[in-house]
């Protein structure tokens, strides 16, 4: 049973590719963690009002949308978050899906969250790797087929999920106001190689496995977990382009971080034989990174397996 336990089954997901999740539209209510909101609020270079600053409970988010489901991508500071919204976005649009940012998420104060969605695609496909994640605090975005609302795809601050530095930190109110959302969610949690996780050391490490187990006592039956080992590409593991040994992959991320798995484990007595957790687990890239001669770090997307099997994994837990 151990080389059955958390695979991602890409052969029974590609059968399931062309189809897409219903989606109930029951509720129209937003969801807002304050509505005061002003043009003549001083802000930092993010977009944070002073306020914000200075305290993150203060830190005003809206989703006006309470119905279409939420990816919501999770994990402490630079672990790829920005870069995996970026990739993902290139690949949907590319599939022919709609994909543009909701303009509402922040006060209209923000002026930085304002360009970035005036300037979406041009920033998702810079090839500059710093002007593709430059000033990017918060992004959601929606995406379509059609005029159907499929998800929103959420990108927040590291720091307010998990912070190396403060691990012990609640989650703000705005985290909280998520958590709590009518919205069905998929928490993306994630994962870095021990090589490339310069970030996070092992006691660290056991923290952030110690913050997921506390969202995991938040969540809601409805909701959903799957695991993103990103930069994939800088183990061991891959075959070839999206051909993972997850066997090995398993049972290493099991050693970074332990026990990281165990508050997913399912108790149920039958259905545990054949699904030891109530989660799933994914290798990820984004593309490679090279510093050219002027000092500009240039991204290249990498292989489109990668976003399509993320994607897939995506549409089929939001069907369940």
């Amino acid at each position: 049973m151990e080389n059955q336990e958390m695979y991602f089954d890409t052969d029974n997901v590609q059968k399931q590719d062309n189809q897409q999740p219903e989606i109930k539209n029951e509720d129209t209510t937003a969801i807002q963690t304050d509505t005061n909101q002003t043009d003549e609020v001083q802000t930092d270079e993010k977009g944070f009002s002073t306020e914000e600053l200075n305290d993150p409970n203060k830190i005003k988010v809206t989703i006006s949308d309470t119905t279409t489901p939420i990816v919501v991508l999770f994990g402490p500071p630079s672990c790829g978050k920005t870069m995996t919204l970026v990739r993902l976005a290139r690949y949907l649009q590319n599939q022919g899906y709609t994909v543009k940012p909701e303009k509402s998420f922040r006060p209209s104060y923000d002026k930085n969250y304002i360009e970035m969605c005036n300037g979406f695609n041009t920033k998702i496909y810079s090839d500059d790797a710093a002007e593709s994640t430059k000033n990017i605090n918060f992004m959601l975005i929606r995406v379509f087929l059609g005029s159907r609302p499929i998800c929103q795809i959420l990108e927040g601050p590291g720091e307010y999920y998990f912070d190396p530095k403060k691990p012990a930190d609640p989650f703000p109110k705005y985290v909280n106001a998520i958590i709590n959302s009518n919205n069905r969610k998929l928490w993306a949690v994630l994962l870095e190689p021990d090589e490339t996780n310069t970030r996070m050391d092992t006691p660290q490490r056991a923290l952030y496995t110690q913050k997921i187990a506390k969202l995991k006592s938040r969540l809601r039956p409805m909701d959903k977990v799957m695991f993103v080992l990103n930069k994939v590409d800088e183990t061991l593991f891959v075959r070839t382009p999206g051909n993972i040994d997850y066997g090995q992959a398993k049972r290493q991320v099991e050693q970074w971080y332990q026990n990281i798995f165990e508050p997913f484990k399912n108790v149920n007595p039958i259905t545990k034989l054949w699904k030891p957790y109530n989660c799933d687990f994914i290798a990820f890239q984004t593309g490679d990174f090279s510093k050219a001669n002027d000092g500009t770090l240039t991204f290249q997307e990498g292989s489109d397996i990668y976003p399509r099997n993320l994607w897939q994994l995506i549409t089929k837990k939001l069907k369940g």
